[in-house]
């Protein structure tokens, strides 16, 4: 890995001793999105949680190397994501902001840049505002407020990051949002790959690219890379080999560390295995649950995972008895 690329530092190196790293925090569980793919734990349920308490949970962490502030959606708390990243950068761990992009503005940009934020992550799934606002059920002048946001982060020279979900509603489009992201001068393109929820409330994320679109859409992506992009491909790299993938500069099948280096909080107090495909709930930190001792006395939930190693990602491809 090269000494300056610091996006997924955590999961550009192989998983080996378990222990917290990586803590992603939902500020607030709100959202002003209604994403047919959003699975985020009790969304909208009004838990929140401040820049105060959140850093008095992370202080005492000596292994963290770097907090992720996610939701619902983020900037609808933005004061206490600003406290939050200022004492990160103090303390020199990584901050993450995971944002629809809706609510963001030249301010709000300029003073995250200067609180010291390592980097911005925004969700990029449409290349045109009809589609977005088709898909999203908002209106569609959204898709126009984004884009002028995206533009903002990259002039004040935010780390951004771009995210595209392998789906259904995207597989055929790669190649247009790849060129679009490099058009709006993001030089970092994140590919998420699709899984099967139980736990989403809505059909929409699972939408799973087939085997076949799935290989096509990443082939399609790796053959079209501009040298200038960095492009990370997510929850792929257990089965990577099996599909004929391979790093190559500028091209990452990056690791998973939920569970193993990385987990989430809720605004509640819940801890998470992973919002995302294990929302698992093996502990509460208000119910003596502490957060630098968790993996030395491992609950019996994440002791039951790390034994096994689940992976969502896998299984929607390579289905057992297929």
């Amino acid at each position: 890995m090269p000494a300056e690329n610091k996006y997924k530092a955590l999961e550009l190196e192989t998983p080996g001793v378990y222990e917290l790293e990586g803590l992603e925090v939902g500020v607030t569980s709100n959202c002003n999105f209604k994403c047919d793919y959003c699975c985020a734990y009790r969304r909208d349920d009004g838990s929140k949680i401040g820049a105060e308490e959140v850093i008095r949970l992370i202080e005492d962490v000596p292994t963290l190397k770097r907090v992720r502030l996610s939701g619902g959606e983020v900037t609808l708390r933005f004061e206490d994501c600003v406290k939050i990243v200022d004492y990160c950068a103090k303390r020199g761990l990584a901050t993450q902001l995971n944002t629809n992009g809706s609510l963001l503005s030249e301010e709000r940009v300029r003073r995250l840049k200067e609180a010291g934020l390592s980097n911005i992550h925004l969700s990029f799934n449409f290349t045109d505002a009809k589609s977005f606002g088709a898909y999203y059920g908002m209106d569609p002048r959204v898709y126009d407020k984004v884009i002028e946001n995206i533009k903002l982060c990259v002039k004040y020279g935010l780390e951004t990051v771009l995210e595209t979900l392998l789906f259904g509603p995207t597989q055929d489009n790669m190649p247009a949002i790849s060129a679009k992201v490099h058009e709006l001068g993001v030089r970092i393109h994140e590919i998420q790959n699709s899984i099967v929820m139980d736990h989403a409330e809505r059909p929409g994320w699972n939408a799973v690219a087939s085997r076949e679109a799935l290989v096509r859409s990443v082939r399609d992506l790796i053959a079209n890379r501009r040298p200038d992009t960095e492009l990370y491909l997510t929850c792929m790299d257990r089965f990577m080999d099996q599909l004929g993938f391979q790093e190559e500069p500028g091209v990452y099948f990056s690791n998973c560390v939920d569970g193993k280096k990385q987990l989430h909080l809720h605004g509640n107090g819940d801890i998470l295995i992973c919002e995302l495909c294990r929302p698992e709930v093996i502990g509460n930190v208000y119910e003596g649950t502490d957060l630098k001792t968790i993996y030395a006395n491992r609950p019996k939930a994440l002791a039951d995972f790390l034994e096994r190693l689940p992976c969502p990602a896998y299984d929607a491809l390579f289905p057992a008895g297929a």
